[in-house]
């Protein structure tokens, strides 16, 4: 079993299940959303040999989903996503390709407005403090007419880790996002489980410190605590995605 992601946003699942998960974080790109179908799916074949054998991978990245939906054994939470959805007035806000791509538009036929928003997605990835995400919503929003939107859709596991947040500031409007829809849809089968570590393409210190980061500000790391992960020794193998 994977669960695969293109950001720390990963962590909002290791919150909920401290499981022995194989965790894919591809971080090279940080974040999909910011290029072309083509270049995303190309990425992804790239890397889709280290989690090739997993019997089902969890896909967190919302942008990586027009590649998988048609896996047999990736999950995203199509379920709970169509449960949740019906019937709304949905404001999702999103990165540039799901906008393009339209994505949510897979799981409900109710009435959805995208916002596109690239530097509150970066923000929230990097844990950035509550008041400065504030700043950015205000400036985004300020001229945005909430009258009539029931639910809000955080399109990216980035904005997961500030959906604390997300309540405060839009009150009275639900708040969903696509690791919910995840949460809500896993499976707990001790049976498939693996081992215990995170494969990170790029830079691991920048995932773990922001991580690191997150699960102390929820308490679920102590102060003298580390992310607890397997030392994985990767091969280096010249390609153009070095």
């Amino acid at each position: 079993m994977a669960v695969f992601d293109t950001g720390p946003g990963i962590v909002g699942l290791y919150q909920e299940h401290r499981d022995f998960l194989n965790y894919y974080i591809d971080d090279k790109f940080e974040y999909y959303g910011l290029y072309k179908r083509d270049a995303v799916n190309e990425r992804i074949e790239y890397i889709k040999k280290f989690f090739k054998k997993d019997k089902k991978v969890y896909v967190m990245d919302f942008d990586a989903i027009n590649y998988f939906k048609d896996f047999k054994n990736a999950e995203f939470g199509e379920k709970a996503l169509k449960n949740k959805l019906a019937h709304r007035k949905i404001l999702c806000l999103s990165s540039k390709l799901t906008l393009e791509e339209k994505t949510l538009d897979n799981f409900t036929k109710s009435y959805v407005k995208y916002f596109n928003a690239p530097l509150l997605i970066n923000a929230c990835n990097d844990t950035i403090a509550d008041e400065i995400i504030k700043k950015i919503c205000d400036e985004y929003f300020q001229d945005f007419d909430f009258n009539g939107y029931d639910l809000i859709f955080l399109a990216s596991s980035g904005l997961h880790l500030k959906k604390d947040f997300f309540k405060k500031y839009f009150k009275g409007i639900e708040i969903f996002s696509n690791t919910d829809a995840l949460l809500e849809d896993y499976k707990y089968k001790k049976e498939n489980y693996i081992r215990d570590y995170f494969y990170v393409t790029n830079s691991k210190r920048g995932f773990y410190s922001r991580s690191e980061k997150y699960l102390r500000e929820k308490g679920v790391l102590k102060d003298k605590e580390i992310l607890n992960v397997s030392k994985l020794k990767k091969k280096k193998v010249p390609n153009k995605w070095d």
